[in-house]
């Protein structure tokens, strides 16, 4: 029988290279303490947050997913049209609305 022991600290996880950052990800599921041991959560808790903090670093956020705006823009867009520049908002008539959806419509 082989016994290899790892001594991880986990104040230094910003060090370690990828690779040994997700060595430590295995290491910390395989730990043999029993389900529920504080320190085990504890390094599992501290590696995982580690990889999704590298993570999110390069990954770029998402800017102009949702706007102050844009509940109104949508409501006016469900309501009428911008003719364009110059133009203006034109509301839809209560046929064109049928028409765009008519399940919305429906006598239940």
């Amino acid at each position: 029988m082989i016994r290899v022991t790892f001594d991880i600290d986990p104040a230094g996880l910003a060090s370690f290279t990828d690779s040994h950052l997700a060595a430590l990800w295995h290491i910390g599921q395989a730990n043999p303490a029993a389900h529920g041991d504080r320190e085990a959560g504890e390094l599992a808790g501290a590696v995982g947050f580690e990889i999704i903090r590298r993570w999110l670093s390069d990954t770029a956020p998402e800017l102009h997913a949702h706007q102050p705006g844009d509940h109104h823009w949508k409501t006016l867009l469900q309501h009428g049209l911008w003719s364009g520049p110059g133009g203006a908002w034109m509301p839809h008539s209560a046929s064109t609305l049928q028409a765009a959806s008519p399940t919305e419509h429906k006598e239940a």
